[in-house]
């Protein structure tokens, strides 16, 4: 049995609904009465034009394409959305944080004066890739991002940090106050985590159980990755956020001045 998407377009052009049938005279049912009272007013004007795609082999695809295209035209007259997985959704940030992408992407001053601080605290920034890792810390996926707390323990650890720590543990105040996490390369970077660092608490910074430098960076007890309203923020390729592939060159640390250490020269 072939199955069929529709679509009612008004006088200018503009898409009103799509449906699926499994017959083709399924686009022309909804001219005799609908129990969509909005759309049925619609079509009593009688100033529209119908459209169809199809055959489909399955009742499957064709509510796919049916979803597909719901999401991404968003008909005005449309109730049921269709399933979840197979609308578009915005890329590496949840939809809450969709307008955002559509933002000026940020230059290295934009993480300082976000903070809205006389003196803007240090920031720490961790590059998170797509790898997961066996202790069950995952990697970020840009099409399917991991829940918020999953996403929190990926980027608060595991830092070669150690050595900048004992520094940090005397002068808390010039340690970073803001945890970026980054997912991307310079030029498609996106911010996926903005988290409050407990400046006071690098003495306790857990550390790595097979060593090697790294530590978990101390956080403030909050469940929010938005700290400054950066998530979900594409950042500038001037800003030169550039993150070599070994350990000691995962993170970088921009200070109040503008200076930065960590991660690699950026290729010009």
């Amino acid at each position: 049995m072939p199955h069929f998407v529709y679509l009612y377009r008004d006088e200018r052009g503009q898409p009103r609904y799509v449906g699926y049938g499994k017959d083709v005279t399924r686009a022309t049912a909804h001219l005799t009465k609908s129990h969509n009272l909005k759309f049925d007013a619609f079509i009593r004007e009688n100033r529209f034009s119908i459209e169809v795609a199809g055959p489909f082999k399955s009742k499957k695809i064709g509510l796919l394409v049916e979803t597909t295209l719901i999401s991404a035209l968003q008909p005005k007259f449309n109730v049921t959305k269709g399933q979840s997985k197979v609308r578009f959704r915005p890329l590496g940030v949840p939809v809450d944080f969709a307008k955002r992408l559509s933002m000026p992407a940020l230059q290295r001053d934009g993480f300082l004066s976000a903070q809205k601080r006389k003196t803007p605290m240090s920031v720490l920034f961790v590059t998170v890739g797509d790898k997961d890792f066996g202790d069950g810390r995952l990697g970020y996926n840009l099409a399917k991002p991991p829940r918020d707390d999953q996403i929190k323990e990926r980027v608060e650890k595991w830092w070669q940090l150690s050595r900048l720590a004992s520094q940090w543990v005397k002068k808390p105040k010039r340690s970073p106050g803001l945890l970026i996490g980054i997912n991307g390369r310079p030029g498609s970077q996106i911010v996926i985590a903005s988290l409050k660092i407990d400046r006071n608490a690098w003495s306790k910074a857990e550390g790595y159980p097979q060593g090697e430098g790294k530590i978990s960076v101390p956080l403030l007890p909050s469940t929010n990755l938005d700290a400054f309203k950066l998530r979900g923020r594409w950042v500038d390729r001037k800003a030169k956020l550039a993150f070599a592939n070994f350990p000691a060159n995962f993170f970088i640390v921009l200070k109040p001045d503008g200076t930065s250490i960590g991660g690699r020269r950026p290729r010009r």
